[in-house]
């Protein structure tokens, strides 16, 4: 007796739809689902604080010690004679008595020029011989510059009265250098300026005579040679 194969099979067997939802399926390559991202960038924010806060532990006492032991200047000034500054005369032979302070700093040296409007009305040197001695560096220099026979223009005349009628106060500028001795530095030869500063020098009433402010100050050399003590 013959049997359709054909037909026995299609009658025991027929195909079932796959069905979409169908997890147990094997992913196919580039459609697997990606993996859920990390939160770590949530600690982004808190090692950044942590940093700021590990660097200003280290550098605070760097910059504190640095800060306690720059040096300053500053001038003072004392009293002054020779000048009416608010009726100038048209030549004038001014003196000027000054206080140099110095702080964490020594000078052998010290020129002083004393100027208004780009006008010298006083100069002078003064050999303190701080740098040379064991005394501690920082103590006060008194600096006495004199000028005779200074001739003053009639705009700069009035320019100075007028400043002392609006405001009871002339502002001078100091022109100052600092030398060390030569021994100490001889292998820079005979020119041993050590540092420039121009300051400013307030002439008022003696109740109205303000402090002294801090000299912006300038190195003329790249790098301290001085020795040791």
């Amino acid at each position: 007796m013959g049997v359709d194969l054909e037909q026995a099979a299609g009658s025991a067997y027929h195909a079932i739809p796959a069905d979409p939802h169908d997890v147990d399926e094997a992913p196919v390559l580039g459609n697997a689902p990606r993996a859920a991202p990390k939160e770590d960038w949530r600690l982004f924010p808190v090692l950044l604080i942590f940093s700021f806060v590990v660097t200003a532990v280290m550098f605070a006492p760097v910059e504190y010690l640095v800060q306690t032991n720059l040096a300053s200047f500053s001038v003072g000034l004392a009293g002054y004679d020779g000048i009416d500054v608010a009726r100038p005369g048209s030549v004038v032979s001014p003196a000027f008595n000054l206080t140099l302070r110095m702080s964490k700093e020594c000078a052998d040296r010290a020129e002083v020029v004393l100027t208004y409007s780009g006008v010298a009305l006083g100069w002078a040197r003064v050999e303190p011989r701080g740098c040379a001695s064991r005394e501690p560096w920082g103590r006060d220099v008194q600096v006495s510059t004199r000028a005779d026979g200074v001739g003053l223009s009639r705009s700069l005349r009035e320019h100075m009265a007028a400043e002392w009628r609006r405001s009871g106060r002339v502002e001078l500028d100091a022109d100052v250098v600092i030398y060390k001795d030569r021994d100490r530095l001889s292998y820079l030869g005979d020119d041993t300026r050590d540092k420039v500063m121009r300051c400013k020098v307030v002439m008022a009433a003696e109740e109205l005579q303000p402090e002294p402010e801090p000299c912006p100050w300038y190195y003329l050399r790249p790098y301290s040679y001085d020795k040791l003590e």
